[in-house]
């Protein structure tokens, strides 16, 4: 017979206690606030059940409780991330965000929206106006509240991490996903840049979708397929040139995957590298056409790249950039993109934040050499950690132009989670502990004088 869990009175008296200062909040929010601020409020609850119940599904899958605590952890963390971002766009610098562009927009259109009127010219809209669209159908839900836009976008986000986090797990079983975890979710970048209405959470979010399908694709999981046309839909609205990117390194990792001398595994193979190839050469057209270039050439794209990031020297956070070149050029580039500013270059307070996580992410690249040195290897066995190194390197070379340390700290959020791959790799170590603890309970498992034959 099934009984059920006596109530804890403390349980009810916290669920009471919150309602009623939720209430008497709101309340003194409806009175003295605008829409902003008490619409955020009403919009809440909502909010917080629909995330909850994708928090519970996700927790519930994860064969350790830890990482179903970290879960619920990291999402409260991303929440506040959101806040002290909307903070300083909001106060610090009063609005001059590009996150008020989109709310402007939004805030015009959600009501002829409301009334069944829905105009676009979508054949000349780009990624700006894109999210103009983005955030015009999201105000016509919860109504011209950019506080709760903000918590949407940062859910965004923080659901393309999560994304990410199962990637690895599925590419990755026997690594460190632990770390892995606590890098991705926990990052101040992670938890800072991508959380307003912006690009960058809509782009972490579908960024993590094709991560997955990509995952899924070389495990050769369900839905792999569904998953990359999705996460390439998603990137390619906003910014084709990341799509590319993306797409470009699956091909590359396609085409050098271990295939079975099979004919089923060599035509499996061929499909492959033909659907990323034909994937790639339509996202590279759309991209060029944004940039305004009709060469599809590496060396031209890479060039209207650095074009646009010659327009980044405007502001207070700008420094002489170190575009790829040669080949002998990429080490400062990448260590321009993954580790500056350094403590040094840093002029505001949030660049002193940034130089700090930056010396935290090369001093853990130098510690992570054991893991590091596994790379050659499996770059040759798993396609996911190759498919993860050509498009970080990838976008160090498309992006080393850039000449502005606050608009890279926000462009390389798309970036770090396929760098720090590498740096949860296990190390041989682990891997030959992890080893005899399962060989220890298969020997457990056995019958008195029994034998078992493992094969690796």
């Amino acid at each position: 017979m099934l009984t059920s869990s006596p109530v804890r009175p403390w349980a009810v008296g916290l669920a009471v206690a919150t309602g009623a200062a939720f209430a008497l909040v709101w309340g003194w929010a409806l009175e003295r606030q605008s829409y902003n601020l008490w619409g955020a409020l009403l919009v809440t609850p909502v909010f917080v059940a629909v995330n909850a119940v994708l928090l519970w599904r996700a927790a519930g899958r994860e064969a350790d409780p830890w990482l179903g605590r970290v879960i619920w952890v990291a999402f409260l963390a991303k929440m506040v991330g959101t806040l002290v971002r909307y903070y300083v766009a909001y106060t610090v610098y009063d609005g001059a965000a590009d996150a008020e562009r989109y709310n402007l927009a939004a805030a015009l259109q959600y009501r002829s929206w409301r009334q069944g009127a829905v105009t676009w010219d979508l054949e000349t809209a780009r990624g700006t106006q894109y999210m103009e669209l983005i955030t015009t159908a999201i105000y016509t839900v919860i109504g011209p509240t950019t506080l709760a836009a903000f918590f949407v976008y940062g859910a965004f986000a923080f659901w393309g991490s999560y994304l990410l986090y199962r990637a690895f797990r599925v590419a990755l079983p026997q690594d460190d996903h632990r770390r892995y975890a606590l890098l991705v979710l926990f990052l101040p970048s992670m938890l800072y840049w991508p959380s307003s209405i912006g690009k960058e959470s809509w782009l972490l979010l579908f960024v993590g979708v094709t991560a997955l399908g990509a995952a899924k694709f070389f495990a050769q999981q369900r839905g792999a397929w569904a998953l990359l046309a999705l996460g390439g839909l998603g990137t390619a609205v906003i910014r084709p040139h990341i799509a590319v990117l993306l797409f470009a390194a699956l091909l590359v990792a396609q085409l050098f995957r271990p295939a079975s001398t099979q004919v089923t595994g060599i035509l499996s193979k061929a499909f492959g590298v033909a659907v990323m190839a034909g994937a790639a050469w339509v996202l590279a057209t759309q991209s060029a056409e944004l940039l305004g270039t009709d060469d599809l050439s590496w060396q031209a794209v890479s060039e209207s790249l650095e074009m646009a990031g010659g327009r980044t020297t405007q502001g207070g956070s700008q420094f002489t950039p170190v575009p790829v070149e040669s080949l002998f050029g990429f080490p400062a580039a990448a260590v321009t993109i993954l580790f500056r500013p350094f403590p040094w270059e840093a002029s505001n307070a949030q660049m002193l934040i940034q130089s700090m996580e930056g010396l935290f992410l090369l001093v853990l690249t130098l510690r992570s050499w054991p893991r590091l040195r596994r790379i050659p290897g499996l770059l040759r066995r798993n396609p996911y950690v190759l498919f993860a190194s050509v498009y970080a390197a990838s976008f160090v070379v498309a992006f080393s132009g850039f000449a502005n340390f606050g608009i890279l700290a926000r462009q390389r959020v798309l970036m770090l989670p396929f760098f720090l791959v590498l740096l949860a790799l296990a190390t041989d170590r682990q891997l030959e502990e992890r080893d005899n603890d399962e060989e220890a309970t298969e020997r457990e498992d056995l019958p008195q004088g029994g034998a078992r034959v493992r094969t690796r």
